[in-house]
C-alpha cells in the first residue's frame, strides 16, 4: 500500500535515541547474556520484590528515619540479624 502516508514507528531506532547508539538496554545485555552494569556498591545485590504487612513497612520506615538510614539499609540489618545461622 504506497503512498498511505503514515510512517512506521521504529521502536528500536527510538530506543537507541534515548539510551544513546553505543549503550544497549537491561533487556538486550540480558538477552546477548552480558551482565547489566551495576556501580561497584550495587554488584554483590538483587532486586527483590516482596509483601509485607502494612504495620512492618511502617516500623522499618520509623526505623530507618530514626536511625537516618536509607530503608535497605535497615531491611539487610534486620535480615542479617534474623538469618545469622543461614549465612
Amino acid at each position: 500500500m504506497a503512498g498511505t502516508g503514515k510512517a512506521k514507528f521504529d521502536q528500536e531506532a527510538a530506543l537507541k535515541s534515548i539510551l544513546g547508539a553505543d549503550r544497549q538496554s537491561a533487556l538486550e545485555q540480558e538477552t546477548t547474556g552480558q551482565p547489566v552494569a551495576a556501580s561497584a556498591k550495587n554488584k554483590n545485590r538483587v532486586q527483590r520484590s516482596y509483601f509485607i504487612d502494612r504495620d512492618l513497612d511502617k516500623a522499618l520506615r520509623k526505623m530507618g528515619l530514626e536511625e537516618e538510614k536509607k530503608l535497605t539499609e535497615v531491611v539487610n540489618e534486620i535480615l542479617r540479624i534474623g538469618l545469622q545461622k543461614y549465612l
